[in-house]
């Protein structure tokens, strides 16, 4: 089955078409039209399209939208995330904003159960959505990640503390 990786709309339990199972079964209704359930949206191209609640990233089975909706960028035949970009900005509510910070707090665990190789990884993708959303009560949490992690991961706490802090 040609994708752009496992841990597509294709085989999420979100993907209505799969019926709250993980995996891709052919054996289901072909007429049944991939809608992200969380989401409340169409997915045109399930298996060249993205988000960090799929299984592999949120083994747990996580209803509450986190980031954005990704797809393979033109071009990208990777499979491994090196050409992903933003379809669909992330829902914004405050729902979604706590599930955020809690996800935040706990980073270091969920960042450990993240082991699906493409990026952007589970943490990236919370710490990046936070300084999108400009969310000051992260602020002390990502300034600590910024001044306490590898480069890799201070950078992207840094982009997310200049949001943040341009809101002020």
């Amino acid at each position: 089955m040609p994708n752009g990786g496992s841990d597509c709309c294709g085989t999420c339990w979100f993907n209505r078409r799969n019926r709250g199972e993980r995996g891709y079964d052919r054996a289901h209704d072909r007429d049944v039209e991939s809608f992200c359930e969380i989401r409340d949206v169409l997915i045109e191209n399930p298996f060249w399209t993205y988000c960090a609640n799929h299984p592999h990233r949120r083994p747990q089975r996580d209803p509450i939208p986190i980031g954005p909706i990704m797809r393979a960028s033109e071009g990208d035949s990777s499979g491994m995330g090196t050409g992903r970009e933003v379809w669909m900005p992330s829902p914004d509510s405050e729902e979604v904003r706590q599930h955020l910070l809690d996800l935040l707090e706990r980073l270091p665990a969920h960042v450990a159960n993240d082991r699906y190789p493409a990026r952007p990884g589970l943490g990236e993708v919370v710490v990046r959505q936070l300084g999108e959303f400009k969310e000051g009560r992260a602020e002390k949490k990502i300034r600590w990640l910024s001044e306490k992690l590898p480069e890799s991961w201070a950078g992207v706490a840094r982009e997310a503390l200049a949001k943040i802090r341009a809101e002020e």
